[in-house]
């Protein structure tokens, strides 16, 4: 997630250049054969051009509602998963004063919640912008390790080695964590550490996590409909190659030379319209592990460092600091 206050010019030209490049070339073209060649009839009216872009504003704006939407309800998930994170935690330690059973329960939450992360992060071709460059900004410091080795660290991390040997070859890890814990509440239930109501009240927060990242799952496995997100793009571009021609006489009327401001002001308006496009496309998959997405790892340094001082852990992991103002 970009937390900076302003966009650098570096930035806004690692987004933009591939698109200003496209536009200076098609813009600078239609001039020299309007001005040099003699092809006055390039110059077109630029009636239907500004049709065209207001119908492209249309379906822009409704294509990037619907990634916002997707967008906002991943990061409403996680807001879930922080709060109800908290709720377990405070009512399993009220209800069993067993040390050692809070950290193992605890503990066993806080790898699920990683495990989560990683699988959420795992690239889906579809789920990818088809450039990139929300990703490629950031280099090689995505904190992403390869799965299984980020597995392994995870389960090291919170003492439960043991889960790792168990579970690395099973599809949805994260899934089987939850189902191990409310396992165990069923075995506090049988050994009488646990009465029914008890038993039920924790039962039903692991639900909520069930919950939680079934819709996680929904948003991972399901893009944003290609009729929308194709379609999209191929109107833009169709809608940037051709304004230079729809500018080329009205700026001819400025004066002698003035066709020649077709240049930048095409540029401009190209320029607009394609980042417009962008942050639909790089906000449809919020699990991308990019500057734009939910910031995960923050997230689940906030939930393992909740856990910890409920058990009365000293060591607390680094707080999440955005890198390059990007919090991942």
């Amino acid at each position: 997630m970009y937390v900076g206050k302003v966009f650098t010019p570096r930035l806004l030209w690692h987004f933009a250049r591939r698109n200003l490049l496209r536009s200076l070339l098609i813009s600078v073209l239609a001039c020299v054969l309007h001005q040099y060649a003699g092809w006055r009839w390039l110059g077109i009216s630029f009636i239907p051009i500004a049709t065209i872009g207001t119908a492209v504003a249309f379906y822009v704006g409704f294509k990037n509602n619907q990634a916002y939407d997707r967008l906002w309800e991943a990061r409403r998930l996680w807001g879930g998963i922080t709060n109800n994170s908290r709720t377990f935690a405070a009512l399993f330690i009220s209800l069993v004063p067993d040390k050692a059973l809070q950290r193992e329960f605890l503990y066993r939450h806080i790898a699920w919640v990683n495990v989560l992360r990683l699988q959420l992060r795992k690239t889906i071709p579809w789920a990818t912008g088809r450039e990139h460059l929300h990703q490629t900004f950031l280099g090689e410091k995505h904190e992403l390790e390869q799965f299984e080795a980020g597995l392994k660290k995870i389960f090291g991390d919170a003492g439960t080695d043991e889960y790792f040997v168990m579970l690395r070859q099973r599809t949805n890890i994260a899934n089987h964590l939850l189902k191990k814990q409310i396992h165990e509440l069923g075995r506090l239930k049988r050994a009488g550490r646990l009465d029914a109501i008890e038993h039920s009240d924790l039962v039903k927060q692991i639900g909520e996590f069930i919950n939680h990242q079934g819709g996680c799952e929904r948003i991972k496995s399901t893009p944003l409909y290609r009729q929308y997100s194709i379609f999209s793009r191929v109107f833009v571009v169709l809608f940037i190659c051709l304004l230079p021609f729809g500018l080329i006489n009205e700026m001819s009327k400025i004066g002698a030379h003035g066709v020649w401001l077709t240049v930048p002001f095409s540029m401009l308006i190209s320029w607009v319209f394609y980042t417009m496009e962008q942050i639909g496309e790089f906000s449809e998959n919020p699990f991308d592990n990019s500057m734009n997405d939910v910031p995960l790892s923050a997230i689940c340094t906030t939930i393992e460092t909740d856990m910890r001082e409920f058990v009365g852990d000293t060591e607390m992991p680094a707080k999440a600091a955005p890198l390059e103002d990007v919090l991942l």
